[in-house]
């Protein structure tokens, strides 16, 4: 077997570890951008549900106000009928007290309830932006991980330029290109020396003539 053949050969081996490698950078590039595409949607449902339950619960606070304004007006018409029917003055006096205390109450359990349902709303927004957010970095790492993925006609083309690099410089480093070119310029020595006519066309194009 021949130099040149076993540097072609181990060129060979060497674009074959290069396809090789190729191909697990690849399958961990995939790898990952599965995962983080995976993590993409799981934070886009958690914006869903995030969402869902801010929704839930605002609702929550709503009929809860309504529920307290029906009690408010339910009391005091009934404070109302129970002072009409006893002849009570209710503008003034111990009846007025009373009135204005219901409304005193009423008046603090609606501004909790709309302050609790500001926070709910404040804290849903930002736990569905949160995850929005999560989910657009995620989406940016699988787009990158699929770019550094290699198409298999660019890892053979890559491979086989290297490993033809490779076999060519072990080649050169074993002097096989050296060689060659050694034998062609003896081959040419040879040829002057023994070609005066050769000696005399060289001679038109130098300064000297060619002597032996």
């Amino acid at each position: 077997m021949g130099a040149m053949t076993l540097a072609l050969a181990a060129g060979g081996l060497s674009a074959l570890s290069g396809i090789a490698d190729a191909d697990a950078r690849n399958k961990q590039a995939k790898h990952r951008a599965g995962i983080a595409e995976a993590q993409a949607q799981q934070a886009r449902n958690q914006a869903k549900i995030a969402a869902e339950q801010g929704r839930i619960e605002s609702e929550n606070l709503d009929r809860e106000r309504n529920a307290l304004t029906r009690q408010y007006a339910d009391l005091q018409a009934g404070n109302a009928a129970s002072f009409g029917a006893l002849g009570v003055d209710m503008s003034s006096g111990s009846a007025m007290d009373v009135m204005k205390g219901n409304a005193s109450r009423y008046a603090q359990d609606v501004g909790d309830n709309r302050y609790r349902k500001a926070v709910s709303e404040w804290a849903a927004r930002r736990n569905v932006n949160a995850a929005l957010t999560g989910a657009k970095n995620y989406d940016a790492q699988a787009s990158y991980y699929k770019s550094t993925v290699q198409g298999l006609g660019s890892t053979l083309l890559t491979a086989g330029l290297s490993g033809l690099t490779s076999g060519l410089g072990t080649y050169a480093l074993a002097g096989g290109f050296g060689g060659a070119s050694g034998a062609l310029r003896t081959g040419s020595a040879a040829k002057t020396a023994e070609n005066p006519f050769f000696d005399r066309a060289l001679g038109r194009w130098t300064s000297t003539a060619v002597r032996h």
